[in-house]
C-alpha cells in the first residue's frame, strides 16, 4: 500500500526538457535521471522531434509496486540494442537532381535510433570489404501513409499531396523561389522501382511525426517514368539533404553489382547485413524527349519532331537550344500499333520523316492518328527513357 502510494505521488511529477536534434539515444520507455534537474527517477513517455527533441517524462519509483516495469530496449532481431545495430539503409541510384558527376548520384541514406556514425564498405565478393564512406548524420527517412497518384510534371501538381510518416526530424515550408532553386527535395520509391524526385513548397505536421506535403513539383531531374508509375502506400521516402552522400563509385563501377555492409563506428564488429546494389546508371540514362509532334505535308507524308532533354546544365541555353550531353546526337524512333512495334528506325536529328507509302505499308491505310515512341541513344546507357505520344495527323 505504501509503495503504491509512493508510485502514485511520483507519477504526478512531470518533467519536460529539450535535447539537441542529434541526441537520438533517448527513446520513449527509457528510465532517466537528470543530474542538473529535479531529483528522482523518470520514465520518458513522449519525444517530439523538431529543431530540438522535446522530451516529456513522469516520475516513477523503481521496485515495489511501481506501475512501470522497466524493460531492456530490444532491437528488431530480438537482441539488446547494445548487442545489435539494425540501421535502415537505402542505397539509391538517383538521377542528376543537382550538380555533380554521374557516379556521385549512387548515394546512401542511413537512419538508426539510437544514432551513431556509420561506415559503409563494399566488395565485389563476400569478403575483403573496403571502406567507401562514413556518415555522421542520420538521413531523414520515412514511409508514405497513402498511395501517391501519377500527377503531372512541368508545373505544380495541385491534384496530389504527399502524406508521410517521418522517422525523425521535421520539415519546413519554403517560398516558390527557394523551391525552384532546388530546396526541399525528396525521393519517393515508385512502383516501377525507380526513385521519383519531388519538390514540396508546403509542409504541415498533421499529427506527431506525420506530415502532409503539398505544392508539389513532380518528376524532377527527368524522373517522369517514376512519376508516371506512382507510389504505393508504405513506399520509402528520403529527404535529399546533406545526410545523403555519394557511395564513392568509380566510373568503371557503374552498373556493377557490389556487396555493401554498414557498420557502426566505435562498436565491436558483428555479423553485418549484406546489401547487393548496382548504381551509377540512372544519372547516365538519357532523359525522355518531350513535346512530340507530327505534321503532314501536301503529299500526305509525315514529319515527326521532338525536343531532347539534358541531364546536366539544361537551363544554360546560350543559343536557345537544349545542351547535348552525349558525344553524338542519335535517337531510336518506333511507330506503334497498340503495343506492337510496326516500324523502328534511327535518326541523328530531332526529326523523323515517315513517308505516306511506309504508313500504308505499316497500317494498310492512311491513319488519323499515329502512336510514336522516341528514345535518345546514349554512350553509357544504350537507350534512354521513352517519350511517347498518340499524335493526331
Amino acid at each position: 500500500m505504501d509503495a503504491a502510494l509512493r508510485d502514485h505521488q511520483a507519477g504526478r511529477r512531470q518533467l519536460r526538457f529539450a535535447l539537441p536534434p542529434n541526441a537520438l539515444g533517448p527513446m520513449p520507455g527509457d528510465i532517466v535521471t537528470v543530474p542538473a534537474g529535479p531529483s528522482g527517477t523518470f520514465v520518458i513517455e513522449r519525444i517530439d522531434d523538431g529543431e530540438v527533441r522535446r522530451v516529456e517524462a513522469r516520475g516513477i519509483v523503481l521496485g515495489g509496486a511501481s506501475r512501470f516495469v522497466p524493460q531492456a530496449r530490444v532491437a528488431a532481431n530480438g537482441h539488446s540494442a547494445s548487442a545489435a545495430f539494425a540501421p535502415l539503409v537505402h542505397l539509391m541510384d538517383l538521377p542528376r537532381y543537382t550538380d555533380g558527376d554521374a557516379a556521385s548520384f549512387a548515394r546512401a541514406a542511413v537512419f538508426a535510433r539510437p544514432w551513431t556514425s556509420v561506415t559503409l564498405s563494399a566488395s565485389p565478393t563476400r569478403e575483403g570489404y573496403a571502406a567507401r564512406l562514413s556518415l555522421d548524420r542520420p538521413a531523414r527517412t520515412g514511409t508514405l501513409v497513402a498511395a501517391l497518384g501519377v500527377g503531372v510534371s512541368g508545373r505544380f501538381d495541385h491534384a496530389n499531396a504527399v502524406t508521410l510518416d517521418l522517422h525523425a526530424g521535421e520539415l519546413t515550408s519554403i517560398s516558390d523561389l527557394a523551391l525552384f532553386q532546388g530546396e526541399n527535395r525528396m525521393a519517393v520509391l515508385s512502383r516501377n522501382g525507380a526513385w521519383e524526385i519531388l519538390g514540396f513548397g508546403l509542409a504541415e505536421e498533421i499529427a506527431p511525426g506525420r506530415w502532409r506535403l503539398s505544392r508539389l513539383l513532380r518528376g524532377l531531374a527527368g524522373s517522369t517514368d517514376a512519376q508516371g508509375a506512382g507510389a504505393q502506400g508504405g513506399a520509402a521516402i528520403v529527404i535529399l539533404d546533406a545526410a545523403v552522400q555519394p557511395l564513392g563509385l568509380t566510373g568503371a563501377e557503374a552498373g556493377q553489382v557490389l556487396n555493401w555492409i554498414v557498420e557502426a563506428q566505435g562498436m565491436p564488429a558483428g555479423a553485418a547485413e549484406t546489401y547487393s546494389f548496382a548504381g551509377g546508371l540512372r544519372a547516365e540514362t538519357p532523359l525522355a524527349p518531350v513535346h512530340l509532334s507530327a505534321q503532314r505535308d501536301a503529299g500526305g507524308n509525315l514529319t515527326l519532331r521532338w525536343i531532347r532533354c539534358a541531364r546536366a546544365s539544361a537551363d544554360a541555353w546560350l543559343d536557345g537550344e537544349t545542351p547535348l550531353d552525349e558525344p553524338v546526337e542519335a535517337y531510336r524512333v518506333e511507330i506503334l500499333s497498340g503495343t506492337q512495334v510496326v516500324r523502328a528506325s534511327d535518326t541523328t536529328t530531332n526529326a523523323f520523316a515517315y513517308p505516306l507509302a511506309q504508313e500504308i505499308a505499316d497500317f494498310g491505310a492512311r491513319q488519323s492518328q499515329v502512336s510514336v515512341r522516341v528514345r535518345q541513344r546514349g554512350q553509357v546507357v544504350a537507350l534512354g527513357l521513352p517519350g511517347e505520344a498518340l499524335l493526331a495527323v
